[in-house]
């Protein structure tokens, strides 16, 4: 084959790149990064090699060699010329992930004039066929697969496609790759976390009973993990020590199934960072990537190096292992954007541990447990449905059957029970008042923001009250987090008045609860926050359910009154066979609204004028309301300091994304009209286009976050 040096892909001081060379990098990527994906009627590596090989064609164009080799500043679309190509060869899948590697994937037809039908049929390209001196295009066959999985493996190629294209680049202008490869293996983790766990596996006469049964818990994890790739459930009471029994259960099923590595998907942001540092004690740092919304970057630039490394992990999740978010794991598996999907292909051949899986919302069940399912079938990963309320999902993967992890889970709950659920019926909130105040240490968890505030305030003249709220910054609930524990070992007065952030996971152990009206997961998980190390008789540990009022929140409405029907059919709040009707009546209420943004039926059929909605289900795909808006609060130093280095970086048009997850320990999130309420009041500032400064401090106390009255006395938030 003839080489011509004077096809370009990229110029740096050091020398250049061919443009030959870079197309076939990207393609042996492309096709290594693909070659766990299973279809049966394809070479998906042969398919991978090809789009890699074809996808910057373009390139090939006069008009593109001029541009780069002159430093012209002008647009040349070069990546509709590969994926034209990749059509004529009736590769539909590479057509898509060509079109969309540096602006997204596209929809396939829509009203706009950028769809990708469009872009092939009637965009005036460049010639390009100088290409034809240089490489040689093959025809592979397209995959026969359901809408759904087309589609979904049209996303898992694009994945593949635009971070070798990536990497392959990176190493090109720097003359150097970042050093990506220097985490521990996946057999050096498991022998760390065995040597940790090695002393809770000796089992003495003095054993407690209640570490016995964890240390049952941890051996059939373990067990478990020799066997081969799957679905899996692992149901554990609250108190099981699930967290690093699943771990364990991950990390010999990784080592036994040669995987690549352990996802772990957590609902809260307020909960992550609790696991990583249980997991980073055990692994090490450097192998536990944290990826969520306030995720810390070393931000040092005198540790460049250090700082590129994490960067570019939290792009492609290249560590050994990632604890991620519900939100960050999902949406980005329904992205059309570079920088979300860029790490899908690294979901593959992986052990996902999904943690609390009863918390997925109602609304996005059917999408979700669909990608799950796609996954485990066809991208050789193991999945774990992992939670003490375990939710009916099977009827939705009709093709998949859970095994479980815990065969004796039933017996398993009988002895973990360790706390009484009774109904304490409808009180006023005085009345709720006084029963809290005549505890020494209980825990009360309302509906809403404002009830937690409300209730609060009522005992602010006492001694060991807290609040906790999603309107306290992250910082914030740490450190009341910290007073909490603090206080309830040493036996003192300790009262909180929390929202229902501190049911899933939180570490807390309170002798009484009371929990508002909810569905029956919460009111079981709060309940969980009882007697939680089994240290009191159960007859002396009761999680009271009340009514506040006749006051239901419109959000849970539905999961209240299912949990008043599941109560009176079986007269318990925490049996299996009540958990098991709650999950299935809630979900048989409205099927339809089981995916509430039609994700599935857009895929399947034209909805609205789009065909192939790539882009489309990006825009609308949402695990939880987004409509809220960044609000920075400056009650600390640090959070002074990095408000005043956003703006530096603002005005210099410097880049600042990494300031801004580091100022989110800092900052919260409320609702649009809360935002702008705040900005006309001129109680706040705009920094850049959602994220706000918080001027008036007084509308901010550290023990109960924000605030924000009109100027007639009404709250506003």
């Amino acid at each position: 084959m003839a080489r011509h040096r004077n096809y370009i892909a990229h110029i740096r001081e050091a020398g250049e790149q061919s443009l030959s060379d870079h197309l076939q990098n990207v393609a042996r990527m492309t096709s290594t990064y693909c070659a766990s994906y299973q279809m049966n009627d394809t070479d998906v590596a042969k398919y991978a090699y090809e789009t890699g090989l074809t996808h910057d064609v373009g390139k090939y164009s006069d008009l593109f060699q001029q541009k780069i080799q002159n430093n012209l500043n002008i647009h040349v679309d070069h990546s509709t010329a590969g994926a034209r190509e990749m059509r004529k060869r009736n590769m539909m899948s590479a057509a898509f992930a060509i079109a969309g590697h540096h602006g997204g994937i596209p929809n396939g037809s829509d009203t706009s004039k950028s769809n990708l039908i469009q872009r092939i049929r009637k965009r005036e390209l460049e010639s390009y066929d100088a290409y034809e001196k240089e490489i040689t295009i093959d025809s592979v066959k397209e995959p026969k697969l359901s809408a759904f999985d087309h589609s979904f493996f049209t996303r898992m190629l694009f994945s593949s496609l635009v971070d070798a294209d990536f990497l392959d680049t990176e190493q090109a202008m720097r003359g150097k790759a970042v050093d990506r490869g220097t985490y521990d293996s996946i057999n050096i983790l498991y022998e760390r976390l065995m040597e940790n766990i090695d002393p809770w596996r000796n089992i003495t006469e003095q054993t407690s009973e209640l570490n016995h049964i964890r240390t049952g818990i941890l051996e059939q994890c373990i067990q478990a993990g020799n066997e081969g790739r799957g679905l899996y459930s692992l149901t554990v009471p609250t108190g099981g020590g699930k967290t690093v029994s699943s771990l364990a259960f991950a990390l010999t099923h990784a080592k036994m199934n040669h995987m690549d590595r352990v996802i772990y998907v957590i609902p809260y942001t307020s909960i992550i960072e609790q696991t990583v540092d249980v997991f980073r004690d055990i692994l090490g740092d450097q192998n536990v990537l944290a990826h969520y919304s306030n995720s810390l970057l070393d931000d040092d630039p005198g540790d460049g190096d250090h700082y590129d490394k994490h960067k570019l992990s939290i792009e492609n999740w290249d560590a050994p292992v990632i604890v991620t978010t519900s939100v960050q794991f999902f949406e980005s598996l329904y992205s059309n954007k570079v920088s979300k999907c860029r790490k899908l292909h690294n979901i593959a051949n992986s052990v996902i541990i999904f943690d609390e899986v009863q918390m997925i919302p109602l609304g996005c069940i059917k999408p979700c447990v669909s990608a799950i399912q796609a996954l485990v079938q066809a991208y050789s990963v193991s999945a774990v449905f992992c939670t003490a309320t375990q939710p009916v999902l099977d009827r939705w993967m009709p093709s998949l059957a859970a095994k479980e992890i815990c065969s004796n889970y039933q017996e398993i709950f009988s002895k973990l029970k360790r706390t009484q659920i009774k109904k304490l019926g409808k009180v006023t909130e005085d009345e709720l008042f006084q029963k809290i105040n005549e505890e020494k240490q209980a825990l009360a968890i309302v509906n809403t923001k404002k009830e937690a505030q409300n209730l609060y305030q009522k005992f602010q003249s006492e001694q060991g009250i807290f609040h906790l709220s999603t309107y306290m910054t992250p910082c914030d609930r740490k450190k009341t987090l910290n007073l909490i524990r603090e206080r309830l070992k040493e036996g003192e007065e300790c009262k909180v008045i929390s929202t229902s952030l501190v049911e899933a996971g939180v570490d807390v152990d309170f002798p009484t609860v009371y929990r508002e009206m909810a569905g029956l997961d919460s009111i079981i998980q709060a309940a969980g926050r009882c007697n939680r190390e089994g240290k009191r008789k159960m007859e002396e540990s009761i999680a009271w359910v009340f009514q506040m009022e006749d006051r239901v929140p419109k959000m849970i409405e539905k999961n209240a009154l299912m949990t008043e029907e599941t109560m009176l059919k079986y007269g318990d709040y925490d049996s299996l066979d009540a958990i098991h009707y709650y999950f299935h009546a809630l979900q048989s209420l409205d099927e339809d609204a089981l995916d509430q943004y039609r994700i599935l039926e857009r895929i399947e059929k034209e909805v609205d004028g789009v065909v192939f909605p790539f882009k489309k289900i990006a825009e609308v795909f949402h695990m939880i309301d987004s409509d809220t808006k960044m609000l920075i609060i400056q009650n600390e130093e640090e959070a002074r300091h990095l408000v005043d280095e956003l703006q530096r970086r603002i005005q210099n048009g410097d880049n600042f994304r990494t300031v801004l997850k580091r100022v989110g320990l800092y900052a919260i999130n409320i609702y649009e009209n809360e935002y702008r309420r705040l900005m006309e009041d001129n109680s706040a500032y705009e920094l850049i286009d959602g994220v706000g400064v918080l001027l008036n401090e007084s509308l901010y106390t550290e023990n109960m976050g924000l605030r924000y009255e009109k100027s007639d006395g009404a709250t506003m938030i």
